[in-house]
């Protein structure tokens, strides 16, 4: 599925700045996928994303913004140049595209599958609020070009 890169998405996506923006929001309840079930014994039990976290994703697919067929290959994607640039550096993911924010939010939605912790890296990190402001940002200059 293509990316819907319209106003609409734009503003749906939007919508999670000021819902994982709030002091109190947790993206995790859990700090660990570990628990200790003995002296030395541990056990996976995964993090738990707050039910918002479900909600964004849903809205993600909605819009086609997590590539779901062979039309990106996102883990080859995730290792190049712009995806490292997009990630550590802010000035850059400023002046990303609605495009580049789509392929971001497939490997956020996508690699946490293989890589349990993924989508927490991205929030512990500052990058999906990043990706969050940038969709904010071309939202209402999208808005103000059509007023």
């Amino acid at each position: 599925m293509t990316p819907e890169l319209t106003p609409e998405a734009l503003r749906e996506v939007a919508a999670f700045l000021p819902v994982f923006n709030t002091p109190d929001f947790r993206f995790a309840h859990n700090d660990s996928p570990l628990r200790q079930t003995g002296e030395k014994s541990f056990e996976m039990v995964g993090y738990s994303y707050d039910p918002q976290v479900w909600a964004f994703l849903d809205v993600l697919e909605r819009y086609g913004w997590v590539y779901n067929d062979e039309t990106f290959s996102w883990p080859q994607w995730a290792q190049r140049g712009e995806a490292g640039q997009l990630r550590d550096d802010p000035s850059v993911l400023a002046q990303a595209t609605p495009l580049q924010l789509a392929r971001l939010l497939t490997v956020f939605a996508r690699q946490e599958r293989f890589s349990e912790g993924t989508m927490l890296g991205f929030w512990d990190s500052g990058v999906l609020l990043g990706i969050l402001q940038r969709a904010q940002q071309l939202a209402t200059d999208i808005q103000g070009i059509n007023s």
